[in-house]
């Protein structure tokens, strides 16, 4: 039995490659991991505020995939940063009702989970970077600001609008230690498409301060809201809590 410890449901938009394998892979011994995806928007047309609405209307309908009482999971996540906050400062609480009315089990979203990190680390001033368009890191920016968070800086790491996952995980480093954290108390770097989980710990090491990830963020939460208590040194700061 692979689920002794916990159940966690993932819900992944489009072909998430990359969420869907971080969450299988750093999911500690005893906890099983059931993903589901819906479909992204328009194809090929990226994080854009109208193709992640899209994206998002579909939640509900991936929900359903969680029926079988049998295998009631004990936490649901929307492992997506914008889809979880394009529709405003308290869209992820909308999810987070879409998720347990239909689901019946423990809701959250990737962006609840950011806002969570942000919180047990005491971060209140972030240097952001995304892989996403200016309208889109703009609704990212509002969400946190209203959210009580500082923005120092968002900056889009993909001007070339190439497919998230393909970004390599030394490609992100390197675009991370370009940005400016002048004034920041902490790194966000946003988007559960991104590869980094590998390189979080070098990136505090050397660029001197906390730094939270769409994905280290939504499994760390996962496990905590499903009662895992798993800390790591090799995940960063927020994972040794």
């Amino acid at each position: 039995m692979l689920n002794w410890r916990a159940r966690i449901g993932a819900i992944c938009p489009g072909p998430a490659v990359t969420v869907e394998n971080d969450f299988n892979t750093y999911a500690p011994v005893g906890v099983g991991i059931c993903t589901m995806h819906i479909p992204w928007g328009k194809p090929g047309a990226g994080p854009t505020p109208e193709n992640l609405k899209m994206m998002a209307a579909g939640l509900e309908a991936g929900c359903k995939g969680y029926f079988e009482p049998r295998e009631k999971q004990d936490v649901v996540i929307f492992a997506c940063t914008s889809g979880s906050l394009i529709g405003g400062p308290t869209f992820d609480k909308e999810c987070v009702e879409v998720i347990e009315r239909t689901t019946g089990s423990k809701g959250l979203t990737t962006s609840t989970a950011i806002l969570d990190a942000l919180e047990t680390l005491g971060l209140h001033r972030l240097a952001v970077i995304t892989p996403y368009p200016e309208a889109t890191n703009e609704a990212e920016r509002l969400f946190l600001e209203k959210n009580g968070v500082e923005v120092t800086t968002i900056v889009d790491m993909n001007p070339e609008r190439r497919f998230i996952p393909t970004l390599d995980p030394g490609y992100v480093y390197q675009q991370t230690k370009k940005l400016d954290k002048t004034g920041a108390d902490g790194i966000f770097v946003s988007c559960t498409a991104l590869d980094c989980m590998g390189v979080i710990r070098y990136m505090e090491e050397d660029f001197g301060l906390p730094v939270v990830t769409s994905n280290q963020a939504s499994i760390w939460a996962s496990l905590r809201a499903a009662g895992v208590g798993t800390r790591r040194d090799d995940l960063g700061k927020l994972w040794t809590y």
